[in-house]
């Protein structure tokens, strides 16, 4: 089956309607309007913050105030993640201030399974006595705690394992843990990219313009200006694609041959970087037996890309070091996609150290982040980490010992709550009914706990299923933990800062976890207030909180220097292309071969495998209830599967008609959208739509999600989802 292998900017800018480039126009226009009046200069307050729109950039911004509301938002130019600009979710999520899907106040679900509005100490005093019965039946262990990642997670760490508890975790295995652990093999740590001052520029199944990852757009934005070339290996002819030289339209799940057969040329051609590999590395000479049986010429049978187009990257690449890199990547291809997601993260990051690029202009450096002080300093005990292994099997030998003990293994709750392993939970920020896989398993999972108690400011679908909902200030009503997210080559410093008062019978996340420990026993854990907290943080720089207040962002440290300056954090402190330590766990210590865990059948004209990802203006699910927002997504026509053109046509289809989907599990209807820009063997669905909480009334019912479909798998390695395992049958309606 042929495809457009070339596609026109204009073409593409037409037909995907929800490019950075087009989404941003549009939210030109989403600032929040100007209370009526003149006012002066003086009468404005102007916020530094940190913005929670995706949750994962917290990108640094200025918020404008007049008269005690918003008024518009601005990019803060020193942190490192956006650089002074604001993409369209940041514009757009301020507006949820005055969303009147908010929680207002504490809610209790009732014997009829409605909610009803309690007081706060009602709601205190209930959770400690039935968590207090819980404990002492079952066991701390018993307890979990899920969010997403933000800066306040060492709160959560501190309250679980004050109740002796080691079962905290995050979205990690729905997204990128596949990829940490290969780097954590390789590095002995997650590398940046120095993108800017790069000159040859490789994306595999990572899309920044759709993430929206905006200091990385305007780096590679900056190298094409001073000669880089962007080659993107994609099965989809991204956003990001739109500004590259090069689109190779890889068959979905078989980057690893592609990334195998790089290697092999480098390595057979002599092109690696001979006196890093020496003094650098280990295990060289094991990778060099073994690649010898992965030229292009088998790749090009795998991977749909040809042998000449491998051959040629792989010089150019070579070519170009050390100011060359293969993105480090995040979800997409090998963050949690596919059973060779982990082989595939590992291959990247060989790709590079051969190169020699790693701690290196152009190439892939070690981030400055700076260690917090510690709470102890002020008089605060620090409760003891539970010797207890965590129950989802993360970290654990003989399980998943490469898993990341901190973030755990997100889908394996509902698992462990039908098993009895989990009696209780709390959910922070996060939405597992609708963002893990097979919604109608989570579901029965967290039904059958005997206490759910959700944090949040929606009702959102795991809310819905809650024995108590806790309403949190809205990201501009509070202080939040310094966050250290923005560090890059030079450590920063950031805080989400208040810029409003509360609206609304709400509490900000430390005041809740403080009143709760109260009545279970805890409370000398809890005994400070977040300003106390975040100005024993800021004691190691010198710096005090109101000079971060007043700024919004501080540099602390020494700013990066090239060259291999201090050990690996590896076994052997070098670069690890043979890992003993995976070995010794009965994994490959090398990237090998692994196909696909499931594939379309080729002899069924309807058999597809269901991709997705993110447009510029959604993320996730918390998005989905933003008016502006979803306005943008049905006015472009957003809310739609991508097909290819030519399967689409053996299949009667036209672009606009709506189909039914099929999988093992799940059956949804979507219209479609043809294009040249999608691999023949796939279909692609953005992510962040399907809601089904009938409390979100602008989301529900918009769209279809891809968790509908997807089975609960647990990769081998570390746990991960292989959230593009997913075969699916699409038909006509």
């Amino acid at each position: 089956m042929s495809f457009d292998k070339k596609i026109t900017r204009r073409t593409f800018l037409r037909a995907a309607a929800g490019s950075t480039l087009v989404s941003g126009l549009a939210a030109a226009a989403l600032s929040c309007t100007a209370p009526k009046g003149q006012k002066t200069a003086a009468d404005i307050r102007k916020i530094p913050t940190q913005c929670q729109g995706c949750g994962a950039n917290r990108c640094g911004i200025y918020v404008y105030v007049k008269d005690g509301r918003p008024w518009k938002v601005e990019g803060n130019p020193g942190t490192y993640n956006n650089a002074g600009t604001v993409c369209p979710r940041g514009h757009a999520y301020i507006h949820d201030l005055y969303n009147p899907d908010r929680i207002k106040q504490p809610l209790k679900r009732t014997a009829e399974g409605k909610y009803e509005p309690i007081s706060w100490e009602q709601a205190f005093t209930e959770i400690s006595t039935q968590l207090n019965l819980i404990i002492m039946e079952d066991g701390p262990q018993s307890v979990f705690w899920i969010q997403y990642p933000m800066a306040n997670i060492p709160l959560a760490f501190r309250f679980m394992h004050a109740l002796g508890s080691p079962n905290t975790i995050t979205h990690g295995a729905t997204c990128f843990t596949a990829r940490n652990a290969a780097f954590n093999a390789t590095f002995g740590g997650l590398p940046d990219n120095d993108l800017k001052n790069s000159r040859y520029i490789v994306l595999i199944g990572r899309n920044p313009a759709g993430g929206v990852k905006l200091q990385q757009i305007k780096d590679i934005a900056y190298a094409k200006r001073h000669g880089a070339r962007l080659v993107v290996l994609d099965p989809r002819h991204s956003e990001t694609a739109v500004i590259a030289e090069e689109w190779l339209p890889v068959k979905p799940g078989t980057d690893l041959a592609f990334l195998l057969a790089m290697i092999n040329v480098i390595i057979e051609e002599g092109l690696y970087d001979q006196k890093f590999v020496e003094e650098h590395t280990v295990g060289f000479d094991n990778l060099k037996d073994e690649i010898v049986t992965y030229p292009p010429e088998w790749a090009e049978k795998i991977c749909d890309i040809p042998k000449e187009t491998i051959y040629r990257v792989a010089r150019d690449f070579a070519s170009h070091k050390p100011r060359a890199l293969i993105h480090r990547g995040y979800h997409g291809g090998y963050g949690s996609g596919y059973y060779n997601s982990f082989q595939t993260a590992r291959a990247v990051a060989i790709a590079n150290a051969i190169i020699g690029n790693y701690e290196r202009v152009g190439g892939l450096f070690m981030p400055q982040k700076p260690t917090l002080g510690e709470l102890e300093k002020g008089g605060h005990p620090a409760p003891q980490i539970p010797e207890i292994e965590k129950a989802d099997g993360s970290g654990v030998p003989g399980r998943y010992p490469a898993a990341s003990y901190s973030d755990g293994i997100a889908h394996a709750v509902p698992e462990l709550a039908l098993s009895g392993k989990f009696k209780a939970g709390f959910v922070y920020h996060m939405n597992p009914v609708r963002t893990n896989p097979n919604p109608t398993r989570v579901i029965a999972g967290y039904k059958k706990l005997q206490l759910l108690v959700t944090i949040d400011c929606v009702m959102s679908e795991t809310a819905a299923l809650s024995h108590y909902v806790l309403p949190e200030h809205f990201f501009l009503e509070r202080d939040d933990h310094i966050d250290t997210v923005h560090s890059g080559p030079i450590g920063q410093l950031t805080m989400v800062q208040q810029a409003v008062k509360p609206l609304h019978n709400t509490k900000p996340l430390l005041d809740i976890l403080t009143d709760l420990s109260k009545g279970l026993g805890i409370g000398k854990y809890f005994n400070f207030t977040m300003d106390e907290l975040n100005t024993l943080r800021l004691q190691p720089f010198g710096v005090t909180l109101d000079e971060l207040k007043k700024t919004g962002v501080i540099e602390v440290g020494q700013h990066w220097q090239e060259g291999f300056l201090k050990p690996c954090k590896t076994p052997s402190g070098k670069v690890e292309i043979y890992s003993g330590q995976l070995d010794s766990w009965g994994i490959d210590p090398l990237p090998r071969w692994q196909e696909p865990m499931v594939s379309p059948n080729p002899s069924d004209k309807n058999s597809f495998r269901l991709l997705h990802g993110k447009q510029a203006i959604h993320s996730h699910a918390m998005t989905a209830n933003t008016p502006y927002l979803m306005q943008l997504s049905a006015h472009y026509n957003m809310i739609r599967m991508w097909i290819n053109r030519q399967r689409a046509e053996a299949l009667g289809l036209k672009d606009g008609d709506t189909v039914v989907v099929e999988s093992d599990i799940g059956k949804g209807y979507v219209k479609v959208r043809l294009t040249g820009g999608l691999h023949p063997s796939a279909v692609w669905m953005p992510s962040g739509y399907g809601i089904f909480s009938k409390y979100l009334k602008t989301a529900y019912g918009n769209g279809i999600n891809y968790n509908d479909f997807l089975n609960t798998y647990f990769d081998p390695v570390v746990g991960h989802v292989m959230c593009n395992e997913i075969i699916v049958r699409v038909a006509k309606v």
